[in-house]
């Protein structure tokens, strides 16, 4: 049986890198009609919606121009408005559904959630594999895939060892320190903070990374290339070379579903190359997508093409359809101005990607103020890996009346007081800001057990950078 799923794995993925993105998303534009059909005739909500946007029952037409129909749907309009009766369609029994999965409940007054039938969940370990396979090679490779994600999202594989621990940073370092010599490599799937608590114990423990070959997906929120480089750098990846290890970026949406988009080789070397040019700059992450899964658009751009992020799943046996749903992200299409800053094998890397690919900007809310992006903030604390060490990666930004205040938290290990800390951060938030004319914030240095924005991290949640509008 692995035999013949390794076949169509390598048979799959040989037929991908012949299409192109322009090809692939025209083979996902012909799947809209199918699916805004469904919604409207078998999801009570999905009705009541088209109705108040106008459209009839009798009046719903299966063309190319579905999406001149449909509304523009956000969380509000569906999760927060409707029972679940009404969101799923029609006569689907209970018995057939298998998993719900939750959003982070990070905005808004309920949450999301998707749904997902016994059939789907039959085919999501060969979904997960052939990802797997792309970017790691797990056909070629033994491999232990620790995943480290809240919420209670798991991993099911056909073919790589899955520990599904949690943010229990004790269980995964056992896991990687005991098992891990036993594969030819290892994935930890976690998120950014939850990632530096996890190296700041194995640090406490003496843990060697170099003994194993690790691999990092990254999901939750956004993170700089001076994280990516502080974190190669401790688990001993070579980053910049082309030897197979892989630090990404994946991003899911909990209503939508997991690793909707997700980084490469091209897009990190993309990424990178911009940092190098101007550090101190506020960065999209390029993302790679399905196009076959899920239609994108980019609404309302501005003038620079960005817009709001809209997207269609194109599974036709979706228990909850979700049709042009706005995520609340911020993106716009790839450009040829995006590729400026790459050497000539680069260029032709990125170019050679059959997916389509988009640079995401995540939320609004995330811009402090005309000076300051939490970004920067993200990447400041990363910037001097000796200072990094001291810290847990949390910190709040806060308005007071003459600018703002950045209050950061030691890490539980921290071997220099908050004052000596502070010192050396400044000065390098100083040289950030003079470098671009801005005032720099007032800063405030705390110890792990006194840091008054949530003591002791719960790694559960989303943890909120800035309480902004939002």
């Amino acid at each position: 049986m692995q035999i013949l799923r390794r076949l169509k794995r390598k048979l799959l993925l040989a037929m991908l890198a012949r299409q192109s993105p322009a090809r692939l998303q025209a083979l996902g534009r012909k799947r809209l009609p199918v699916v805004f059909t469904r919604a409207a005739r078998h999801s009570a909500a999905y009705r009541t919606l088209l109705q108040e946007a106008g459209v009839a029952s009798g009046q719903v037409r299966t063309g190319g121009d579905v999406l001149a129909q449909a509304p523009i749907l956000a969380k509000a309009d569906l999760f927060e408005r409707f029972p679940v009766q009404q969101l799923l369609v029609d006569n689907l029994p209970p018995a057939a559904l298998a998993g719900v999965l939750t959003s982070s409940g990070h905005g808004g007054s309920n949450f999301a959630f998707g749904l997902s039938t016994r059939r789907q969940h039959h085919l999501t370990p060969d979904d997960i594999d052939l990802g797997l396979q792309q970017a790691f090679g797990i056909d070629q490779r033994n491999t232990l895939l620790v995943n480290c994600l809240p919420m209670g999202v798991v991993f099911t594989s056909n073919t790589v060892c899955v520990a599904n621990v949690s943010v229990r940073e004790d269980m995964a370092l056992a896991i990687l320190a005991q098992a891990g010599p036993l594969f030819d490599q290892a994935i930890l799937c976690t998120d950014p903070l939850f990632c530096k608590r996890l190296l700041d114990y194995a640090a406490e423990q003496g843990f060697d990374w170099s003994q194993l070959r690790m691999n990092v997906i990254l999901g939750e929120e956004m993170f700089s290339e001076d994280y990516r480089s502080y974190l190669a750098a401790t688990l001993r990846i070579p980053l910049d070379e082309s030897d197979g290890t892989l630090i990404g970026s994946s991003m899911g949406v909990g209503e939508l579903g997991l690793n909707l988009f997700f980084e490469n080789s091209a897009t990190i070397a993309l990424r990178r190359a911009w940092h190098r040019r101007n550090p101190d700059a506020v960065l999209p992450s390029w993302f790679c997508f399905n196009p076959l899964r899920s239609y994108v658009e980019i609404v309302d751009p501005g003038p620079d093409g960005v817009g709001d992020l809209v997207i269609t799943m194109l599974d036709r046996e979706a228990p909850v359809p979700m049709i042009r749903y706005r995520t609340g992200d911020r993106a716009r299409w790839l450009t040829e101005e995006d590729r400026e800053p790459l050497q000539d094998a680069a260029r032709e890397a990125l170019a050679a990607v059959p997916f389509p690919m988009l640079a995401m900007l995540g939320r609004a809310r995330d811009q402090v103020d005309s000076h300051w992006h939490v970004d920067q903030f993200k990447a400041l604390l990363y910037r001097r890996p000796a200072l990094a060490d001291q810290l847990s990666g949390a910190f709040r930004v806060l308005p007071i009346a003459d600018g703002l205040r950045l209050d950061v938290q030691l890490a539980q290990c921290a071997s220099r007081p908050p004052e000596a800390v502070g010192a050396d951060l400044a000065e390098l938030i100083a040289e950030s800001a003079a470098r671009r004319a801005v005032p720099a914030p007032e800063l405030c240095c705390f110890a792990y057990a006194e840091f008054p924005h949530g003591m002791g991290l719960d790694y559960e949640r989303k943890f909120r950078y800035f309480p902004g509008p939002g």
